[in-house]
């Protein structure tokens, strides 16, 4: 740990591509030694291996390391043209923070489908550690060109998010030649309050802005029954009046995206009713979709592989084709 922290300005970094919360977990009796005597004795309050944190935690490094050392990647500045994001630049609820994370350079000329990764985190932050490069990395290993997207959160209030989104969606279709993307196959995949942001966005936007098809990990769905109150909070800035526009069971239309939605019956934040809801409303609109709900998971576990919740990412992909 002392070697990772010891590089010019990764602690500030590891603040945007992984948690202060998460970092503060390392046993500091151990900075010095292996990360793998961490691996062993370094706890969390939800009894996740501490390997998965560690893992993570080297996925969010190399992440750095790839932008500022290899060039394999970059931050794309999304509202401040003509510049990549840089860490002067890292106001959570200014446009000036917000960035797509893409390839460099595309070392081959197939055109593949695209998919914007949208973390959760409440509105509140964006969640990078486990939803959003463990993520960018699988679904890389699908044939997909996968981006993540940091968009603004609290202070900044609707429709910044959505806005963010609807940037992203058109910048990765007018620049499809060079990201080597299929302009007509973009999806957009959100978790939590992120899985909100992509279904929201879907029906707010048409056009160039509009994704092709949806995913969406234990999203947040309603903001007036079984909500999570952080995310409705936090988007709305306390107007209540916005609840009932931007709950996306009243927004869903006969021309919403194709959409894959997946939650765990033990969710205990964000309720798995909001899964459930989303599954009926689509089912009423006639929009093809296929909706899962697996027993074990919780809330947050992105790719699940240590849990029952691990098929969703299989069937997913399926489902895409």
């Amino acid at each position: 740990m002392n070697d990772i922290l010891a590089y010019p300005n990764m602690e500030e970094y590891l603040k945007v591509f992984y948690s202060e919360y998460l970092l503060s977990m390392f046993p500091k009796e151990y900075y010095g030694e292996p990360l793998m005597l961490a691996q062993q004795f370094g706890k969390t309050p939800w009894e996740e291996p501490f390997s998965n944190i560690v893992d993570q935690l080297l996925d969010a490094v190399n992440l750095v390391l790839d932008i500022n050392e290899n060039k394999t990647r970059r931050c794309i500045s999304l509202w401040n043209t003509g510049c990549d994001w840089n860490l002067e630049h890292n106001s959570a609820g200014e446009k000036e923070g917000v960035f797509l994370v893409a390839c460099n350079e595309v070392q081959d000329r197939e055109k593949k489908p695209a998919v914007i990764i949208c973390p959760g985190g409440g509105y509140e932050a964006v969640c990078f550690s486990g939803e959003g490069t463990p993520v960018m990395h699988f679904m890389e290993a699908q044939g997909y060109r996968a981006f993540i997207l940091k968009y603004r959160v609290k202070p900044a209030v609707y429709p910044a998010p959505q806005e963010d989104l609807a940037k992203a969606i058109r910048f990765v279709r007018e620049h499809a030649e060079e990201l080597g993307v299929d302009a007509g196959n973009v999806m957009t995949m959100g978790f939590s309050a992120g899985g909100h942001l992509c279904a929201s966005e879907a029906a707010l936007y048409n056009g160039i802005a509009k994704p092709d098809k949806i995913c969406l990990g234990y999203p947040v769905i309603s903001f007036v029954q079984e909500q999570h109150e952080g995310s409705a909070k936090n988007l709305t800035g306390g107007r209540r009046e916005l609840r009932e526009c931007l709950s996306v069971e009243n927004m869903v239309t006969s021309d919403y995206p194709p959409t894959f939605a997946w939650t765990c019956a033990d969710d205990d934040c964000v309720p798995p009713s909001n899964t459930s809801l989303i599954k009926e409303v689509l089912h009423q609109a006639g929009i093809p979709s296929e909706v899962h709900i697996y027993p074990t998971g919780n809330h947050g576990c992105a790719l699940a592989f240590s849990k029952s919740a691990y098929p969703w990412s299989r069937a997913m992909i399926e489902f895409m084709k």
